[in-house]
């Protein structure tokens, strides 16, 4: 993943033999990643053919010999490829963007898989014009902030099978899908307990109401979150109080959390913002000193830890979020609680359904707020996968640290605590004395996307108008720039990134 560029690779083919039979078998999202739109048979008789000499622009293609032997060669931007076919060893599965040579030995067939329909617009004929369309391709002069659409068509296959088999098992709400997908994410996150539900604010609602928390009660959040965060306070009728975070890693003040504290206070909320974890163990300790519950928002951390323990099981409970582009990403809205206690457990699961878990005996008021059960089955298979994308989102924020360490004149880079190991769903920077939105333009001009997390601390929006004094979040919402993150990100995105952001403050500061 560190590159990005998948190149022709051979596939081993499952073959059975028996009594002079032979069967191979080649599975869509297993030795290929495509569905197959179309399949197109090469032959040769009693003499060799030369086919091919052309490139696909976005066609994937899977190539199996049926008889006979075939060679084929492939250029693109990983280099030149070579392979021999025989029947019934092996495919070779073909990316975009290289030019084939294919040459059949008398008597040989070629039988060929494609990922769409024939376009004579993806052809490429001409090996001038190939060369010059490479050459093009392989220029970085733009960057997305998250990749989103990389990742959907690598796992397109998988994801097509994921979504037939939903289909088919006509449990579509609540069931096996979702009751597996929390055991896995339960696991995943070390905990006993994970109930899905319908999304993040839910998520935090419903820990917040299962706890008992309501009318004239306090709870504790941070002032530099999204709005959800406070939204899911006044959703139970209790009223946010907003405390200032921390300088490099952004996390709430302990000291701003112990001076708020008051006799109606219920609650304390920690958000694990952009992925780092904040320091639990002082903030645990001070509320178990004043018998308060705490809620981790674990929307943007999903796979952190915190002194070898994974966030989402250091506090009474913690909310995921499960939007499309967090790290662990639905098709769709997405929520879950995790707790280690039985009794909590027991009681979002039935406020989440209707206040019930028997069907027509609602012991509770609660609501509808379920997670379905085609985004459980997406959630399941993404999960195996989130170690991997987690550990390219560190590689990403090192060369972040390595190549921008140098502007510290200039911006601060986020910090993690000696005791975290961050997952990096954003990955922000503080401007110190340049307007952002000079910044940002700038960064636009070379097509380098970013984003804003967030222009205004909560108590400054218009939803609550409760202005507080809290200096460094303020210093963040006013200077704040979120630079492209995502798994799928290459290197050498991230190098224009970093090349381009050094050559916009260089410049802004020279003006």
């Amino acid at each position: 993943m560190q590159s990005n560029i998948v190149v022709p690779h051979t596939v081993a083919i499952q073959s059975h033999h028996k009594d002079g039979f032979a069967l191979s078998i080649a599975e869509c999202g297993g030795e290929f990643n495509f569905l197959a739109k179309r399949q197109y048979v090469l032959s040769s008789s009693d003499a060799p053919v030369e086919r091919g000499s052309h490139a696909h622009k976005e066609l994937w293609q899977f190539m199996v010999c049926l008889g006979g032997e075939v060679d084929l060669k492939f250029e693109g931007l990983g280099g030149e490829f070579r392979f021999t076919l025989v029947p019934g060893k092996e495919g070779v599965l073909v990316p975009p963007g290289y030019w084939r040579d294919i040459s059949l030995k008398p008597d040989s067939v070629l039988s060929v898989l494609a990922s769409e329909l024939y376009d004579e617009g993806d052809y490429i004929r001409d090996y001038g014009q190939f060369k010059e369309w490479l050459a093009a391709k392989g220029q970085i002069n733009s960057v997305p902030f998250v990749a989103l659409d990389r990742c959907h068509e690598t796992l397109k296959a998988d994801l097509s099978k994921i979504f037939d088999a939903t289909v088919a098992s006509n449990e579509l709400v609540l069931g096996k899908a979702c009751r597996e997908f929390e055991l896995r994410f339960a696991d995943f996150c070390e905990t006993e307990f994970a109930i899905g539900c319908g999304n993040g604010l839910d998520a935090l609602t419903l820990a917040l109401r299962a706890a008992g928390i309501g009318e004239n009660d306090e709870v504790i959040v941070p002032a530099n979150s999204f709005i959800a965060t406070a939204l899911a306070v006044s959703s139970v009728g209790a009223k946010p109080v907003f405390v200032d975070c921390l300088e490099g890693t952004y996390s709430i003040d302990i000291g701003g959390i112990e001076s708020n504290i008051t006799p109606k206070t219920r609650a304390i909320i920690v958000v694990h913002l952009y992925g780092i974890p904040a320091d639990m163990d002082p903030i645990v300790a001070l509320a178990n000193k004043h018998g308060l519950f705490v809620l981790e928002d674990a929307a943007q951390a999903h796979g952190a830890t915190y002194k070898g323990k994974k966030i989402g099981s250091l506090g009474h409970a913690a909310a995921f979020s499960f939007y499309p582009t967090k790290n662990l990403g639905a098709l769709g809205d997405g929520g879950a609680v995790t707790t280690d206690d039985p009794v909590l457990a027991e009681r979002i699961r039935k406020l989440c359904n209707y206040g019930s878990t028997v069907k027509y005996q609602h012991e509770l008021q609660g609501v509808n707020s379920r997670l379905d059960s085609l985004q459980a089955n997406v959630l399941s298979y993404k999960l195996s996968l989130l170690p991997d994308w987690n550990e390219r989102r560190r590689q990403i924020a090192a060369k972040y640290h390595e190549s921008l360490g140098e502007c510290s004149d200039y911006l601060d880079l986020p910090q993690v605590t000696k005791a975290g190991e961050a997952v990096w769903h954003l990955f922000p920077v503080l401007l110190k004395g340049i307007a952002r939105q000079s910044v940002i333009d700038a960064l636009a001009e070379l097509q380098v996307s970013t984003g804003i997390h967030y222009p205004y601390t909560i108590d400054k929006t218009e939803a609550y108008d409760s202005p507080v004094s809290v200096p460094v979040a303020e210093k963040v919402a006013e200077g704040g720039i979120s630079l492209p993150m995502d798994p799928y990100l290459t290197d050498g995105e991230i190098d224009y990134v970093c090349s381009a952001l050094k050559s916009v403050l260089e410049q802004l500061v020279g003006d």
